[in-house]
C-alpha cells in the first residue's frame, strides 16, 4: 500500500512541475507599441481612484498624448517619444513640450519621461527609484 502512495505522489509532484508553455507571453511586436496604454493594478487596489488615473496614447509619427483623470479633472500632455532597444531591454523614451508636475521623473522639473517593456507585455515606470510604481497594459 505504502508503494501506491508514493506512487501516487510521485505522479502528482511530476505533473505539478510539467512545463506549461502555453502560458508563456508571447512578446510584443514594435507594430503593437502604438495605441492606448491603461494603467493596471492587482486586483486588491483596483477600487483605489488613484489606480486608474493615468494613460497614454502612443501614436504611429511617434508622438503620445498622457492622460491624468483625477477627481474629476482631465489634464493632458504631449510630446514626442522613441522607442529604444539595448540587450533586449526596449525603453519608451518620452520628451514632453512643456513641463508639468505629472511628468513622472526622478529627476523633477526635467521634460523626460522613460518607461519600461517587460516581458509580460507590461509597461513600467522608470520612476520607481522614486516611489512612483505605475505599471501600464495595452488596451484592446
Amino acid at each position: 500500500m505504502k508503494k501506491i502512495g508514493i506512487l501516487i505522489l510521485s505522479f502528482l509532484l511530476f505533473i505539478s512541475c510539467s512545463n506549461d508553455d502555453s502560458k508563456e507571453v508571447k512578446p510584443l511586436s514594435a507594430s503593437e507599441y502604438y495605441g492606448k496604454w491603461v494603467q493596471f493594478v492587482d486586483s486588491k487596489f483596483a477600487d483605489d481612484p488613484s489606480s486608474k488615473q493615468f494613460s497614454y496614447l502612443f501614436n504611429k509619427d511617434n508622438t503620445f498624448v498622457k492622460t491624468r483623470v483625477y477627481d474629476n479633472k482631465t489634464t493632458t500632455l504631449s510630446g514626442t517619444f522613441e522607442i529604444v532597444t539595448n540587450n533586449d531591454i526596449t525603453q519608451f523614451i518620452l520628451t514632453y513640450s512643456e513641463y508639468n508636475m505629472i511628468i513622472s521623473s526622478c529627476s523633477g522639473g526635467g521634460l523626460k519621461e522613460s518607461l519600461t517593456l517587460e516581458k509580460s507585455n507590461y509597461l513600467n515606470d522608470d520612476a520607481r527609484a522614486c516611489d512612483r510604481r505605475y505599471t501600464f497594459k495595452k488596451e484592446k
